[in-house]
C-alpha cells in the first residue's frame, strides 16, 4: 500500500507541476517572432504536455483509483468533493491540449484571458484539495437534497412514463 501512495503521490506531482507550467510555455507563443523559435516552443509545449504531464495525469489518476479499491473507510464525504475537484483538474488539462491543438499554426495566438482563468482554477482546485486531503473535515449529508442520499435516488427527478 506504501508503494501505492508514493506513485500516486508522485505522479500527483508530476501532473499539478505541469498543469501550472503549461500556461506559461503556451503563452510564450505570442513572444516567438522567428520560425525557428515557433518550432522550439511548439515542440517544448507538446513534449511538456504529451510526454510529462498527460501520463502522469493517468498514472496519478491510476494509483488513485486503486487505493480508493484498497483502501478501508476512505470513501467519505470529503473524499467525494475531493474527487469533484480532481475532475476540475482533468478538464483543465483538457482545456490546455485544446490551445495547444490550435497553436499548431505559426500565426495562433494563444488566448491570455482563457489561460490565466484555467491557471487559477488549477491553482484552487489544488489548494482545495491539499486542505480536503490533510484535514479530512467531516462532511455531513445535513442540508443535501434527499434524491442524494439514496441509492437511484436520481430516478425519482424522471418521469414515470414507461419507455
Amino acid at each position: 500500500m506504501a508503494w501505492l501512495k508514493f506513485l500516486h503521490i508522485s505522479a500527483l506531482l508530476i501532473w499539478c507541476a505541469g498543469l501550472i507550467y503549461l500556461p506559461g510555455l503556451l503563452l510564450a507563443h505570442r513572444k516567438a517572432i522567428h520560425s525557428e523559435d515557433f518550432v522550439r516552443l511548439r515542440n517544448a509545449s507538446r513534449f511538456s504536455y504529451n510526454a510529462i504531464t498527460s501520463p502522469a495525469a493517468f498514472v496519478a489518476i491510476a494509483a488513485g483509483t486503486a487505493l480508493l479499491l484498497l483502501a478501508p473507510g476512505v470513501l467519505q464525504g470529503w473524499m467525494f468533493v475531493k474527487l469533484g475537484l480532481v475532475g476540475l483538474l482533468v478538464m483543465a488539462h483538457v482545456q490546455y491540449g485544446f490551445v495547444l491543438s490550435a497553436l499548431s499554426d505559426a500565426g495562433a495566438n494563444p488566448p491570455r484571458l482563457r489561460l490565466l482563468a484555467v491557471w487559477g482554477l488549477v491553482f484552487a482546485a489544488m489548494t482545495a484539495i491539499l486542505w480536503l486531503v490533510l484535514e479530512k473535515p467531516f462532511l455531513g449529508s445535513a442540508g443535501l437534497p434527499s434524491w442524494l442520499l439514496e441509492p437511484g435516488g436520481l430516478q425519482s427527478l424522471l418521469p414515470s412514463t414507461p419507455i
